[in-house]
């Protein structure tokens, strides 16, 4: 027998015990393992340390299962902030478009009355109205961007996520 047939068995073996083979392969290695002592005390030793392996129990300490807890814990936490903070996100920004549209249409109309009463050119209205639609925006970007985290957490807002919160824990 040529070093290829004892390579591609000795390959054959490890690959069916991870990972099988298929029924062509299972009948050549089988043929190849009974001339060939070689490989088949290959294929027992492989099988005897399979067996060795999978017979050891493994326990993991007090303090690893300790510790692997919290950490779980510690970033399920996390992600719920995260998602909560996304909500409050969205939500603003929902607060944002309506309060900026509100706005503008209001400035619309009084620009409006501004240009037939006062004369005015429409090109002085026109940026006020682009003003004023981002105004909001720009006004509750500034709020959460210049409140302590500690001012927000007594807002209706902030509890609601608290309870939705503690409904999915």
């Amino acid at each position: 027998m040529n070093a290829n047939e004892h390579g591609r068995a000795i390959d054959l073996i490890t690959q069916r015990e991870i990972e099988g083979i298929s029924d062509g392969d299972v009948r050549w290695l089988e043929s190849h393992l009974a001339p060939c002592a070689e490989c088949a005390s290959f294929e027992q030793a492989l099988s005897g340390a399979g067996q060795a392996v999978r017979s050891v129990t493994v326990m993991a300490s007090e303090s690893l299962v300790q510790t692997t807890r919290l950490k779980v814990h510690a970033r399920a936490a996390q992600l719920r902030e995260q998602q909560a903070r996304m909500v409050l996100i969205g939500v603003s920004f929902c607060l944002g478009v309506l309060t900026s549209t509100f706005t503008a249409w209001i400035w619309w109309k009084c620009g409006a009355w501004v240009v037939d009463k006062l004369g005015l050119p429409s090109g002085i209205v026109e940026p006020g109205v682009l003003l004023f639609w981002l105004l909001p925006a720009v006004a509750i970007a500034i709020l959460l961007v210049a409140l302590p985290p500690a001012t927000l957490e007594n807002t209706v807002m902030f509890r609601l996520m608290k309870e939705r919160a503690r409904g999915v824990e």
